[in-house]
């Protein structure tokens, strides 16, 4: 077993490590100019306009939206450390341990957490007019796949809380 958590864990590591670099790069690909243009709104705003409609808030919202989604990515990549302690625990032989049903509990939150955020900053995006949002086509992609993903997490909780509860019991009858 401990070969097979082994390779698991290097696994691990190369998806979290490209997960950060793909993270990172993005970030480093954002436009920071339009940033530096919108640092000055003040200057350039029309007093006279409603700020809430003007075309600094709709720049501010851009900003503010698309930092979100890069805090929610790194979110998501941080949810991933989870599977390296899970294999730890389980390396020690501790299968049934109250820190994995904890583990696969939180990833179970962020993975829901994680689909819910996105899903309402793209469809936010999209009403200021920065990217096309189709709620059906959001669904089809990731999300598609992190709410079972999230759901699994909370029944193999709920059946290592279980199980942790008959070795307890067994234990106790030797």
């Amino acid at each position: 077993m401990k070969d097979n958590t082994t390779i698991l864990t290097i696994i691990t590591y190369a998806v979290l490590l490209t997960a950060v670099s793909v993270l990172l790069n993005d970030i480093r690909e954002f436009d920071l100019q339009q940033f530096k243009e919108f640092q000055n709104w003040a200057k350039s705003a029309d007093k006279s306009e409603s700020w809430f409609t003007s075309k600094n808030a709709i720049k501010w919202s851009y900003y503010a939206i698309s930092a979100g989604l890069f805090f929610w990515r790194g979110y998501l990549i941080y949810g991933f450390t989870y599977f390296l302690s899970i294999l730890s625990e389980v390396d020690k032989g501790q299968y049934f341990s109250d820190k994995n049903i904890s583990y696969f509990k939180k990833i179970g939150n962020i993975f829901i957490w994680y689909a819910i955020n996105v899903l309402v900053l793209r469809f936010l995006l999209a009403l200021i007019g920065k990217s096309s949002f189709d709620f059906f086509t959001e669904l089809k992609t990731e999300f598609s796949l992190l709410i079972p993903c999230a759901l699994a997490f909370y029944l193999l909780a709920e059946i290592f809380k279980r199980a942790n509860e008959f070795k307890k019991d067994s234990d106790l009858t030797i």
